[in-house]
């Protein structure tokens, strides 16, 4: 199988180099690292112009002329890629060397399944490692509660996204592929990718720390070093339809946490609905978020029946 690298690249000059360097230094090698830098103030062309003068066959760049963000410049890296199998790479990591051995021999050995993703180690600007914590702990992905590939796509579909785009690989030319991704607010590129793959039970997941993931400042999106054990137990208890008082919901700051959740999850998922090629559960995720947004309303106006109030007033002048 050819692999295919996806990188989005905006003044990226502080870190891209040892990304970059670390895929080139894999076990095995990938067949072409896709480039698209989206109008970089800093000198972020002139470092990748480099590594194209030194490897014109395996690097392909494209310098856009105006920024386009994120969410549409990783789609366009994504669909000019050609490989069977597609490994997404954030600018300021680090792959470990076996990273493209390790994503080749798990889709060999899962003939039947579109993707998968992986753990990570955390390190910092500095590049010092946090031993306490690992990617997915950071992401507030409660992994030891995902028992199956039901589990997950709930999990993706009504509390959060499990799928750092970071750590993600999918095979290539799959149909949803073939559509412009959805101009949906709070919908990233990772999550519609993990939902596509999810709702076949095709997305898989592997525990292996295969990458270093860069926590720092500077990064569009990242994942949360405070409070990872509190975060974890409410987006666990986000599973459920019901509070779980056993977790300790013992605070409106912590309810009000889960309700926020609740309710992008409702936006994205009515976004969802409206695109008219899109084959997914959207409704009945729907039904399952509007359940939850009840108990956990009835919950609150129980336990903090004042802020409650307060909170849905607000709701309502913000609307």
């Amino acid at each position: 199988m050819s692999i295919s690298v996806a990188i989005i690249a905006y003044n990226s000059s502080e870190y891209i180099k040892k990304q970059i360097n670390s895929i080139l230094e894999q076990t095995h090698n990938v067949d072409e690292i896709v480039i698209f830098e989206d109008a970089s103030t800093d000198n972020t062309k002139e470092i990748l112009e480099a590594y194209k003068n030194k490897h014109p066959d395996l690097f392909i760049i494209h310098n856009n002329s105006q920024n386009i963000g994120i969410y549409k410049n990783i789609e366009k890296a994504i669909k000019s890629c050609t490989g069977d199998i597609i490994i997404l790479a954030d600018h300021d990591d680090y792959w470990y060397s076996n990273k493209v051995e390790t994503i080749l021999k798990w889709f060999n050995s899962n003939p039947t399944m579109n993707g998968v993703f992986t753990n990570g180690t955390i390190m910092n600007s500095e590049e010092i490692i946090n031993n306490n914590y690992c990617l997915w702990d950071v992401m507030g992905f409660p992994y030891k509660s995902i028992k199956n590939s039901k589990d997950l796509k709930l999990y993706i579909n009504t509390v959060e996204n499990a799928v750092t785009g970071a750590a993600l690989a999918f095979r290539n030319h799959l149909p949803f592929l073939n559509h412009p991704f959805p101009a949906v607010k709070n919908l990233v590129h990772d999550r519609w990718i993990a939902m596509n793959l999810a709702e076949n039970n095709s997305l898989g997941i592997l525990d292996e720390k295969i990458i270093r993931y860069r926590i720092h400042p500077k990064q569009a999106i990242g994942g949360v070093i405070k409070d990872v054990e509190k975060y974890n137990s409410l987006n666990e208890d986000m599973l459920g339809d019901l509070p779980n008082l056993n977790n300790g919901i013992n605070k409106f700051k912590d309810l009000r946490y889960i309700l926020n959740k609740i309710e992008t999850n409702l936006q994205i998922q009515n976004g969802i609905n409206k695109i008219p090629h899109v084959d997914l559960e959207s409704i009945s995720y729907i039904a399952i978020l509007k359940n939850k947004h009840k108990n956990y309303n009835q919950y609150g106006a129980k336990r903090w029946p004042i802020l409650s109030f307060i909170r849905k007033i607000k709701r309502l002048v913000i609307e």
